[in-house]
């Protein structure tokens, strides 16, 4: 544990300013860290690895749920306290990451996951109700709830797992299990997207009836939705039923709201894929369990799909997460009952770089960076401009492209189509805030009347970006 200095009168100016700059270095130091919760399922617990080069740990920074993971969003680390626990426990890392408040968000609701995004509105995905939570992540306060029922498989519950945010949209994990019988997956699976300005759900096939959702290639989502701030892409661990060989890593466009299908294959790696990383489409890793449940970190191209190489194989059911820090190293925890701890990996050479497992207490569960990696596509936040839904639509010939700006700024509106090809320029010029439309007559760059399908409206304003879907009935 960090230690802590007392200031008492009569101190000297060069005591004085010794504390200073053991504060300024701690303060430097505290925004570049490794937050991990560490748990024997019966005590959990944190610690926090240092970013500096040293690798050196905090153990214990403090007490939290024996089943808990965190998420870290502008200067505060939020851990979501699950199974029995039922609430969300914010830390200040800037203080010694003691609890600055801890909140319940529904009796028996296991929540799964939080997104913060701002200082009043964060979303907690519940995954024993129907109702995904928004809670002002300062006060705890529940300020509405988004209705995920309609996507729930017979036993009545969606299974929202996790989340991930592009611009203005929110992109939630729905698995569909059956917890009457044998928890595996019904059906299909979907990937949820909420329109972050107004807590509603987006109908991403406007022909279908209802609110269609993200039709996943592959069923039960079940590790973080990587954001790969390389492609923009999204990259989620399908693992359909343990013990089959039946799932992969699945990539979606989030601007399209479409599946790519899967990046790579069970199969074609030899096992169930736990979790995932991706490091700029080029490099891929991921936690596999075999026939026998041994774990194992292996490698992967992405442009392939195909096993590169195994980094460990520890020959046991023990590693849990992996995760890529800014850096581009690759921490692994491993919960091997001997040795356990945090493993790292230079994703260069593929080669482990501590010698020994980094010791953080008890056995890791879950890894957080304390830098918030962006994409480009979500550079801006949501104020700065909105794009609604065009009307009507589906059309033919003519529809209306409305938009929303809350400050003057250069807007560049383009039509593209399923396979990403540019149809047509609408606008591109800087206009004033207020609202704005722009006409389209299905037409392309030549005034070539489209053919009927699906194509998106792209607008970039200051570097927003955002889509929207349009379909053409002819």
């Amino acid at each position: 544990m960090r230690s802590v200095i007392h200031v008492k009168r009569g101190r000297s100016s060069l005591g004085l300013l010794a504390v200073g700059l053991f504060l300024l270095i701690a303060t430097a130091r505290a925004a570049d860290f490794a937050f991990v919760t560490t748990t024997d399922y019966v005590t959990g617990s944190c610690s926090v690895i240092w970013l500096d080069g040293s690798y050196t740990v905090d153990e214990n920074v403090a007490s939290i749920h024996s089943d808990a993971v965190a998420r870290y969003f502008d200067g505060r680390l939020y851990v979501v306290n699950r199974f029995l626990a039922d609430n969300i426990q914010v830390l200040d890392p800037a203080n010694a990451f003691s609890t600055l408040r801890q909140f319940t968000v529904g009796t028996s609701s296991d929540p799964h996951d939080v997104l913060v995004l701002s200082e009043a509105k964060a979303y907690v995905t519940r995954y024993n109700e129907t109702a995904l939570w928004i809670v002002n992540p300062w006060t705890g306060v529940q300020t509405g709830s988004i209705d995920l029922s309609g996507l729930a498989d017979g036993d009545g519950i969606p299974e929202m797992d996790q989340m991930a945010r592009v611009g203005n949209h929110v992109f939630v994990t729905i698995q569909r299990l059956d917890r009457n019988t044998t928890w595996g997956p019904v059906g299909t699976s979907y990937l949820a997207v909420i329109d972050a300005s107004t807590d509603a759900l987006v109908d991403v096939d406007p022909v279908a009836p209802g609110e269609q959702s993200i039709l996943l290639t592959g069923t039960n989502p079940v590790s973080d939705i990587q954001l790969d701030p390389c492609t923009g892409k999204l990259y989620v661990s399908c693992v359909g039923f343990w013990g089959i060989l039946d799932g992969g890593v699945e990539v979606i466009d989030p601007l399209s709201f479409q599946s790519e299908g899967f990046l790579t294959t069970e199969a074609g790696v030899g096992g169930d894929i736990n979790d995932v990383e991706i490091i700029c489409g080029e490099k891929g890793y991921a936690i596999i369990t075999n026939a026998s449940f041994h774990n194992a970190l292996i490698s992967f191209d992405p442009t392939t799909g195909g096993k590169t190489g195994t980094l460990y194989a520890p020959g046991d059911f023990v590693l849990n997460d992996i995760e890529t820090s800014p850096r581009r190293r690759l921490f692994l925890a491993d919960r091997t009952p001997t040795r356990p701890g945090i493993r790292i990996y230079d994703t260069d050479t593929d080669t482990e770089i501590t010698t020994n497992p980094i010791d953080v207490g008890l056995p890791p569960f879950d890894i957080a960076f304390s830098v918030t990696i962006q994409t480009g596509i979500d550079t801006q936040p949501p104020a700065v401009a909105r794009l609604g839904q065009n009307y009507p639509n589906p059309f033919n010939p003519v529809t209306t492209i409305p938009f929303t700006l809350e400050k003057t700024a250069r807007v560049r509106l383009s039509i593209y189509d399923t396979a990403g090809r540019l149809v047509r320029l609408l606008l591109d010029d800087e206009r004033m805030a207020g609202p704005h439309a722009v006409g389209w007559d299905a037409c392309d760059t030549l005034s070539r009347p489209v053919a009927s399908g699906v194509y998106f409206a792209r607008m970039d304003a200051g570097g927003w970006i955002a889509t929207r879907k349009l379909v053409v009935v002819r």
